[in-house]
């Protein structure tokens, strides 16, 4: 008696983490109908605007989700590569200038009182990830840790838990410790993101595909062929696009969503005459938000049922 009861408390926990789904109830064009053309969307921490740019990632915009009034940050070039914010307001943005054919990126923060240098001009400067209102980035592939909000440099590395992309390598920084990562051995890696959670990381090997693994580099899923995949809130779902080419342009792109386990998987668009791509999600876990090839803005509404 005692093992049947057993066995059917099992079957009753397989059975609720089964029945979880997740189903689109809206799906909305924020900018489009032959207006400037937006790319690589992202929402802000707060989760009340979205970040925007233009082609080659000149310029970024801020659109209220509230009002739905689109107000223009800058017109640098580089700025709407990886933005950042922070939960006071605060948006991070590079600034990429060049002399004499070589690349070099300083670091700007915008706020209410306007826009503000914050890091000077630099080689070989890596997107930056904010941890504790700290952006941690790469100079040269030296770590740098920079006070969003005084503009001073920190040295202490213990207390952040972050990956970063170095020159197609996964760099760890956990304990005060740099490292490089490498589940799959030597090559390149791009699409890396940690958890929420701290716990997992998602990557693609090019050539390969997309794995999620701990961060001691134990495999947890192979995901398959997931292109640019983005974290839910909870660290439990990935959303990515699914592109087709034809070696020279796109020729598809759909949305999905995927368990980290590589279990369960749902499809978020399904428009043949439209192609989506770089998909971000809301820091509510109920909308993401991605671009067409075209530039229009779109947002899903989720719900996640038991």
């Amino acid at each position: 008696m005692l093992k049947t009861r057993y066995l059917t408390v099992i079957l009753l926990l397989t059975t609720s983490l089964l029945a979880k789904d997740i189903i689109v109830t809206n799906t909305k064009v924020l900018l489009g109908d032959n207006k400037a053309p937006f790319y690589f969307p992202s929402y802000t921490v707060d989760g009340k605007s979205i970040m925007l740019t233009q082609n080659a990632y000149s310029g970024l915009w801020m659109l209220d989700r509230t009002s739905e009034e689109l107000r223009k940050v800058t017109d640098s070039q580089g700025a709407g590569f990886e933005p950042r914010s922070l939960i006071d307001g605060t948006v991070i943005y590079r600034r990429d200038e060049y002399q004499k054919g070589r690349k070099f990126t300083s670091l700007y923060k915008y706020t209410s009182n306007g826009e503000q240098l914050i890091a000077d001009p630099a080689r070989l400067v890596s997107p930056a990830n904010v941890v504790d209102d700290r952006l941690i980035y790469l100079i040269d592939e030296v770590p740098v840790i920079l006070n969003a909000s005084s503009a001073q440099r920190e040295i202490n590395l213990e207390d952040y838990t972050t990956v970063l992309n170095d020159k197609l390598t996964l760099k760890l920084f956990q304990s005060g410790e740099p490292s490089v990562i490498a589940p799959q051995g030597e090559g390149n890696y791009i699409w890396s993101e940690l958890s929420p959670t701290l716990d997992k990381l998602v990557y693609t090997k090019t050539g390969v595909g997309t794995f999620v693994s701990d961060l001691d580099g134990n495999i947890i899923s192979d995901l398959g062929i997931v292109h640019a995949p983005h974290w839910s809130p909870d660290g439990e779902y990935l959303v990515y696009m699914k592109d087709l080419d034809d070696g020279v342009q796109y020729t598809e792109s759909e949305i999905w969503i995927v368990s980290f386990d590589g279990e369960h998987s749902w499809k978020i668009t399904d428009t043949p005459e439209r192609i989506e791509m770089y998909p971000q999600w809301a820091p509510d876990g109920k909308h993401v938000i991605y671009h067409s090839l075209l530039g229009d803005i779109i947002e899903t509404t989720l719900e996640i049922v038991e």
